[in-house]
């Protein structure tokens, strides 16, 4: 009995996934006896020759499975991976723009720039994981799979030690884990295969500054931004560490760029706050602070702010209630909690000995507590 073009599909695929190539081939090269334009067929006949490195026979059938149909997402990964695997840059290049177009997946796409970035460093051919691999690697990620993400992120360093992309992610979940050593090694790692990636540099320098080596971490800030003028997170960054390092008028030029860049970027309104606190300029602090609130309501940190500010203002009960606020948002929120309670102290103290303080002319003070938040 003959079988139908379906049938050997699915005889096919079956084969494919059984490791079984050569059967997978025989019945893919069958279908396409029949329907040469078979979009499935030539796809997975190409799937067959990159796993045999084979990317130049791979390459007309993935271009002839999406002429057929251009709106399967897999057919634009394979054919731009066969692409970067056959060093031709220029034309994955291209086909990663036509790829956006069709509307493909941001995150794989991502990955594909970053695993063309990585080739084109690269002096010799680079062997490069498959698109399946970087995909589990993603989803792991991006499901909070962090356990697998970062045993996938391994598996991808040791098999293909110069793919940043993995570099980077394994980078983002040490630092997670609070292995901040190891952390820094895998970011050094991605920026040393691919110097021109500006998010890489962005990364380094949020470890450098956990580390508590600040000037390093700026160094980082400043090369994310000189090879990216809009990187937003990279300028708002560099403010924090400018505040840290107590150079507090370019931290405020840093964040102010940050917001001119992405108004509604609340983070750096609060860090903006921040900043301003410390130099003094108490109601310019609190407008920032509430723009951060008024674009993010549930942003715990600007209401603990603004309760230092309004407290410094003199404006108790509005700073009781900030910080109230900040502890509904957020109801293990340390600083907040101290704070509250502090001033409530302070105010309790205050009433019980309010008459015997007018008699004595005395004046009340309250210590301000360093508990201002950022990021």
């Amino acid at each position: 009995m003959e079988l139908t073009v379906d049938q050997l599909l699915q005889q096919g695929v079956a084969a494919h996934k059984a490791g079984n190539l050569q059967e997978a081939e025989r019945l893919y090269r069958a279908i396409l006896q029949v329907q040469p334009k078979h979009p499935d067929a030539n796809h997975n006949l190409g799937l067959i020759a990159v796993s045999m490195n084979q990317s130049g026979v791979a390459l007309p059938l993935f271009k002839n499975a999406i002429k057929i149909n251009p709106n399967i997402e897999q057919f634009w990964l394979s054919y731009i991976e066969a692409l970067i695997t056959d060093r031709q840059f220029k034309n994955a290049k291209q086909a990663i723009k036509k790829g956006t177009k069709k509307g493909l997946a941001k995150n794989k796409l991502h990955a594909l720039k970053q695993n063309l970035a990585s080739a084109k460093a690269g002096k010799a051919p680079l062997q490069t994981p498959s698109q399946a691999e970087l995909n589990s690697l993603l989803e792991h990620y991006e499901n909070g799979r962090y356990d697998d993400a970062e045993k996938m992120a391994l598996l991808i360093t040791q098999k293909f030690p110069k793919n940043q992309f993995a570099w980077k992610v394994l980078g983002a979940l040490l630092r997670g884990k609070g292995m901040k050593a190891e952390a820094l090694n895998a970011t050094r790692k991605a920026v040393q295969l691919v110097p021109q990636d500006a998010y890489s540099h962005n990364n380094l320098g949020i470890t450098l500054q956990e580390l508590g080596r600040l000037e390093e971490a700026e160094a980082s800030y400043r090369q994310a931004i000189a090879l990216k003028s809009d990187y937003v997170d990279a300028h708002n960054n560099l403010g924090i560490t400018l505040q840290e390092l107590g150079r507090l008028r370019e931290a405020e030029a840093s964040l102010r760029q940050a917001i001119a860049l992405k108004p509604d970027y609340a983070k750096a309104h609060n860090n903006l706050g921040v900043t301003l606190q410390e130099l003094g300029r108490l109601e310019e602090a609190e407008a920032g602070y509430r723009q951060a609130i008024a674009l993010k309501s549930d942003y715990a940190d600007p209401h603990n702010n603004l309760g230092m500010t309004l407290q410094e203002l003199g404006r108790l009960d509005e700073a009781e209630a900030s910080w109230r606020q900040a502890i509904a948002l957020k109801p293990d929120y340390a600083d907040a909690h101290y704070n509250l309670g502090g001033l409530l102290m302070k105010v309790g103290q205050h009433r019980e000995g309010l008459n015997e303080q007018i008699e004595g002319g005395g004046v009340i003070t309250f210590d301000l507590k360093d508990g201002l938040s950022i990021l």
